[in-house]
């Protein structure tokens, strides 16, 4: 069963609008959901180019809660915010009337969406020069649910942890371990030459560098 079919399936009780202005609509992101806005806002600016969604029947699963006038997302993130990019008009809101959420619920879109992103990593393209691998690491292990990296990790063979690792997160993104760490031996490298510049000219950011347990205070930033 695919995600769509086990989203109807706990709610099944729906209606169907369409929306001629999207772009000027009142739909934003449900804060349960907000995590995930989070994750897929980091992987997007990875990209190697916009999601085809040329072929796509432009709809997406709405809220309506008593939280919000308009209608919020929490699901099917990623077709959200490229319709936004793509300023894609006119999109058919399947909208689902929940006034509120049980945990159970709640749960179950959590593990919903985690899924679903999980799915999105595994089927875009990236490219991996820019991408921050801790970054990405900590924003995975901190909103997608536990259970789906659990079960991720034994699919792929993997210790059975509730987090994904840099290897795990290799492989979904179809590179090597080696790869991704190079990348993070980059970003410190850069980092490390920024902060050397910085303490020629910053007597602030040289007791830092020099004094990892000095204290920062704004006097010293306004004498810097």
């Amino acid at each position: 069963m695919d995600l769509t079919s086990e989203l109807l399936l706990k709610f099944p009780a729906t209606q169907i609008s369409t929306l001629k202005n999207f772009k000027k609509s009142r739909i934003t992101i449900h804060p349960q959901a907000y995590g995930f806005n989070l994750c897929y806002l980091n992987m997007f600016k990875n990209l190697t180019a916009d999601l085809d969604i040329s072929n796509r029947i432009k709809e997406l699963h709405v809220w309506k809660t008593s939280e919000f006038d308009g209608y919020s997302i929490f699901n099917n993130i990623h077709l959200y915010l490229s319709y936004l990019k793509q300023d894609i008009n006119e999109v058919t809101l399947i909208i689902h009337n929940q006034q509120s959420f049980s945990d159970d619920e709640l749960a179950f879109l959590m593990e919903l969406c985690s899924r679903e992103f999980i799915q999105f990593i595994k089927s875009t393209k990236f490219d991996i020069k820019p991408l921050n691998p801790r970054k990405t690491l900590h924003l995975i292990n901190t909103h997608l649910s536990r259970q789906t990296l659990l079960t991720l990790n034994k699919e792929s063979s993997l210790k059975p942890h509730h987090q994904m690792s840099l290897e795990l997160l290799a492989h979904l993104l179809s590179c090597s371990r080696n790869q991704l760490n190079q990348r993070m031996k980059k970003i410190k490298q850069e980092r490390t030459q920024i902060f050397n510049e910085l303490s020629l000219h910053s007597r602030c950011v040289k007791d830092l560098l020099d004094h990892s347990n000095s204290d920062l205070s704004a006097e010293k930033i306004w004498r810097s």
